[in-house]
């Protein structure tokens, strides 16, 4: 035991006195310029290896026909610090990450090996780390994280609530909020397929107030391995535990010892929702027919939800902690067809569950209609629209030709146009001054609706699950970075776009949601006299709320 104790903080002060070499070296530039050689060095080589594999590009990657194809790379040079900067400071935020990742490793240890973690934590205070980054100027957080967490357990069909201990050393009060699912102003951001992932952690994420809702991604395919479900967390989560190895289930993953499990059940604790998302780039969501769409919503309710399927039980990812919803963010068209027998499924199935709400999303282009996301089939079944303003010239956040604005409002029409829904006109269907009609529009025979009140009462044909919608709701879909693709603007653009979508009054916009958390978290940028810097998220909040 004492043995250990020394290990860990020897390697800790090792750590700390290489840094501090580092930064007292009158010879730091050479010393950021040759590690950011190494970065681009590492850089060209990935790009040189996806163009030998012909690799494809992904709706979220940056450039319509020359980004990247991954969510994974170093950042580019443009994203990255110049050696001018205090590399001094940049070493004693890395030394606060190491920090932090020791404290987490004691924590597995201690938990593997059943030590009393108290005798191995060092007796300081843990801090809140920041991303070496051009984009905000925000200091170092000395606010920990939470100290408890609820979990949700699983008794044969019911539900209970258990506490859990977090790894934190915090002795203040954890904040709480309460998820409003039809407020205007709501955050909502997609987590674990970025850079900057094993950098900002969950637990980071949803320490600030402003968000809402996180979607962590994703699931890759519904049937793989043993004819369970693949997964793909990015830095997050272990292989397969035993019970899933045994089960053949080897494209799961073990969520729980790492931890990350942990961090979604204290992230839930404050009062956020937490979703899994099907899909992305290289997601196949493929299904044969409409019984195995049924099978796969069954198998996402009892790995991942509220289901109570005993053989699922030891094959959960996430343990005892039940996940509050799934988002669906199919970009194969030829996988859509059989969503709608999927979210319907999944939508009776939350019904059936009394103890907590559950929320659906699923992510369009903004171009309508979308190829991969049958809008019009899913309306009765989705909560959330979160429609992808970006990567698409003619109706993205950046277009200056009023696209993006025409686009949002038919969209928001389009929403409100369910089946056997009673609504009323209530204006010409004229749209801001300037605007045009949409090449894609016209191109598919779909016309922008009158302006129209909001639904007064639950559709007839909504499935309603008593989660607090009554009908599908708009969020604006924002890319957080310049890497998340064409259509990017500053913070300071996005609040004037915000502003003027206010004059819109749309009946059912609930906000927004970015590509992704972790870099909405640090692109700041200073908006107003105050000098301090304001996040995509605060604007919404300050603007919509």
């Amino acid at each position: 035991m004492a043995a250990l104790r020394r290990l860990l903080f020897g390697f800790l002060v090792a750590a700390l006195c290489i840094a501090s070499g580092f930064a007292q070296d009158k010879k730091w530039e050479d010393i950021a310029t040759s590690m950011q050689d190494l970065l681009d060095a590492i850089r060209a080589s990935h790009e040189d290896y996806l163009a030998d594999s012909g690799s494809k590009l992904g709706r979220r990657d940056a450039g319509v026909k020359f980004g990247r194809s991954s969510y994974w790379r170093p950042l580019a040079p443009s994203q990255r610090p110049s050696s001018a900067e205090d590399f001094s400071d940049q070493l004693s935020q890395l030394v606060s990450s190491l920090g932090s990742s020791l404290e987490e490793l004691i924590q597995l240890l201690a938990s593997h090996f059943d030590i009393d973690a108290s005798h191995l934590r060092p007796e300081t205070s843990r801090s809140a780390i920041l991303p070496i980054t051009l984009w905000t100027t925000q200091a170092p957080s000395t606010a920990s994280s939470a100290s408890h967490g609820a979990v949700t357990t699983k008794t044969g069909g019911t539900t209970s609530q258990t506490r859990a201990v977090s790894s934190s050393t915090a002795s203040s009060p954890m904040a709480t909020s309460t998820f409003n699912p039809q407020a205007s102003d709501l955050n909502v951001v997609y987590y674990s397929q970025t850079d900057l992932t094993p950098v900002i952690s969950l637990d980071r994420i949803c320490e600030d107030d402003s968000v809402d809702m996180v979607i962590i991604a994703f699931v890759t395919a519904l049937f793989s391995g043993g004819g369970y479900p693949a997964m793909n967390m990015a830095s997050n989560c272990w292989a397969p535990n035993a019970a899933q190895q045994a089960a053949g289930a080897t494209k799961l993953l073990d969520c729980v010892g790492d931890g990350f499990a942990n961090k979604v059940a204290r992230c839930q604790n404050k009062g956020k929702k937490v979703l899994l998302s099907l899909g992305g780039y290289y997601g196949y969501l493929s299904m044969a027919d409409e019984s195995r769409a049924v099978e796969a919503a069954h198998m996402l309710w009892n790995l991942f939800l509220g289901g109570s399927d005993p053989n699922s039980q030891p094959l959960r990812p996430y343990g005892n902690v039940v996940l509050d919803g799934i988002d669906i963010d199919n970009e194969t068209p030829s996988d859509s067809s059989l969503l709608p027998i999927l979210a319907s499924t999944l939508r009776q199935l939350f019904a059936s569950d009394s103890s907590k709400p559950y929320y659906l999303s699923a992510a369009p282009q903004c171009p309508r209609p979308d190829a991969s996301i049958p809008v019009p089939q899913l309306l009765n079944y989705i909560d959330f629209f979160s429609v992808q303003f970006y990567n698409n010239p003619s109706c993205q956040l950046s277009s200056t030709d009023q696209g993006f604005f025409t686009s949002l409002q038919a969209w928001s029409d389009d929403l409100l146009a369910l089946d056997g829904a009673t609504v009323t006109p209530t204006g010409s269907g004229t749209h801001p001054p300037g605007s045009r009609d949409l090449t894609d529009v016209r191109e598919h025979s779909m016309r922008i609706r009158p302006k129209r009140q909001p639904l007064t009462g639950p559709s007839s044909s909504f499935v309603n699950t008593h989660n607090g919608i009554t009908a599908p709701r708009l969020l604006i879909g924002t890319p957080a970075f310049p890497g998340a693709g064409s259509g990017f603007v500053d913070v300071a653009t996005y609040k004037g776009i915000l502003q003027r979508v206010k004059t819109l009054a749309l009946p059912n916009l609930a906000g927004a949601i970015f590509w992704d958390g972790a870099y909405q978290e640090v692109t700041g940028q200073v908006i107003d006299g105050s000098g301090l810097n304001t996040t995509f998220a605060q604007v919404v909040k300050n603007v919509l709320g």
